[in-house]
């Protein structure tokens, strides 16, 4: 069965420091040292979109100490991916609300996103500081914005007004950590999204790992309600 959209919750990665006798927030950065690792080996594959819950709006409920350290990681994270995208052909976008961010970061965000934005690759997809329920106010705000042009809006029609309008639905959706949940992650899209939860934290995620999952997706049938 073909996989086309393939989303991703990274989650454990303080659980996982704490196992291995650090402190709790330093599992962000082994989470992210591994991301990039994860990004090459889908790319072995037959997947042309990839979407990553990086940072959710309720990540701001974090001590404070958490934040300013997630904060760095993440001009770190956009840094290091700069320093990289000349050499793949992947296409960068980045979802949700960019206005809690400092100015410097929401200038890497646009610059990273303008210069990958004609690249043929895989499009990977950032959330970052996004919720599902905020992707649907905005989609509702946005309607708002053009009743003058509308006059009824059909369910197929809703995704064209969302953050993720011109990507198509996730075909899979994988979860590390152990929790059974979306979290508030891409709730519009994932209405018939295949779902798989591991209990193995983020920062072990690997190919062997990513090989299991893609396996048992395919041996499934998706049947959309039929």
């Amino acid at each position: 069965m073909e996989l086309n959209h393939l989303a991703i919750i990274m989650d454990g990665n303080r659980r996982w420091a704490v196992l291995n006798n650090r402190p709790s927030y330093e599992g962000h950065r082994f989470g992210a040292d591994n991301l990039w690792k994860v990004i090459k080996d889908i790319d072995n594959y037959s997947i042309n979109y990839l979407t990553l819950f990086v940072f959710s709006t309720e990540n701001w409920k974090r001590s404070q100490k958490e934040i300013l350290f997630l904060l760095a990681l993440l001009e770190q994270f956009l840094d290091d991916l700069e320093s990289k995208i000349e050499d793949y052909n992947y296409k960068i976008r980045f979802i949700g609300d960019f206005s809690e961010f400092s100015k410097k970061i929401q200038q890497k965000i646009l610059y990273i996103n303008k210069i990958t934005k004609k690249k043929p690759g895989m499009t990977i997809t950032l959330a970052l500081n996004y919720g599902g329920r905020y992707d649907i106010v905005c989609a509702i705000n946005n309607i708002l914005k053009n009743r003058d042009k509308l006059k009824h809006i059909k369910q197929e029609d809703f995704k064209d007004f969302t953050l993720n309008a011109s990507i198509p639905d996730p075909d899979l959706l994988i979860r590390t950590g152990g929790e059974k949940r979306l979290s508030n992650f891409l709730l519009w899209d994932l209405a018939y999204t295949e779902l798989i939860f591991l209990p193995d934290f983020w920062p072990d995620f690997n190919k062997s790992l990513l090989d299991k999952c893609l396996k048992d997706y395919s041996k499934r049938t998706r049947k959309y309600g039929e």
